[in-house]
């Protein structure tokens, strides 16, 4: 079965928030009458978690479970998703929805008009009254990453780490087949492949609404991710993201 879009949310124990984002998605699709599905991937999380998705499936069919119980990244957990969606344009998000769903209703009619073929959300377009403070792990984060995103590699977005982006289907067609990153790069590699295959890109102001928990660790995963970026460098370098 086709649907108009596809709304990927990866989770690893968002218990706490699952459901109501899942909700606020559902009734998103419903009042915008939008035939979509809306696709959880468990990344390892707790049965806490995966209990909270399902007493959602049995009121809501329009969502589908991938369920792992083995934690293998937000890349891994996205690309997951993205090969499993069956819309037109497809999206992803966090699980505590922190733009809400406006914005992709704003991406899904830019998709459809033809303006871009994946539309990024980007904080820093926003105005700082409009934003509120995300975690200052997630702050700190941002900022360092995004200088050493744009010094290695020729992408010129300042915001690549937003939880929520959308395309159309020929392009996550074109592209699936070269995404590697499994943990919190993949944003990155999504956008250079892209790039390199000349898909039009476009980047959309977005205000954080919801603050909610962050799973990232700056001594765990800030040194993962200028790794992964290093991954990203070299494989371009070495032509592994050419057509």
């Amino acid at each position: 079965m086709g649907y108009a879009i596809s709304v990927i949310v990866p989770t690893y124990n968002d218990s706490t928030v699952i459901g109501t984002t899942i909700e606020k998605l559902v009734d998103f699709l419903n009042r915008e009458n939008i035939n979509g599905e809306i696709i959880i991937v468990n990344d390892g999380g707790g049965e806490e978690t995966v209990r909270a998705i399902k007493e959602k499936i049995e009121k809501y069919p329009a969502i589908k479970l991938i369920a792992r119980k083995v934690n293998k990244g937000k890349g891994y957990t996205v690309r997951e998703g993205l090969e499993q969606a069956q819309g037109d344009f497809i999206f992803y998000t966090d699980a505590d929805l922190p733009y809400l769903t406006e914005p992709i209703k704003t991406i899904f009619e830019m998709l459809k008009r033809g303006e871009a073929d994946l539309v990024l959300a980007n904080r820093d377009f926003a105005s700082d009254g409009d934003n509120k403070k995300p975690a200052w792990p997630r702050l700190i984060t941002h900022r360092i990453y995004s200088f050493f995103v744009r010094l290695l590699l020729p992408l010129e977005f300042s915001d690549t780490l937003a939880g929520l982006k959308g395309m159309n289907k020929k392009l996550l067609s074109t592209i699936i087949s070269k995404l590697t990153i499994d943990k919190w790069s993949f944003d990155v590699e999504i956008l250079l492949v892209a790039k390199k295959v000349g898909f039009k890109i476009k980047e959309m102001p977005v205000s954080l609404e919801n603050v909610g928990k962050t799973n990232l660790n700056i001594k765990r995963d800030a040194p993962q991710m200028i790794k992964e970026v290093l991954q990203v460098w070299k494989k371009n370098r070495q032509g592994h993201y050419d057509f």
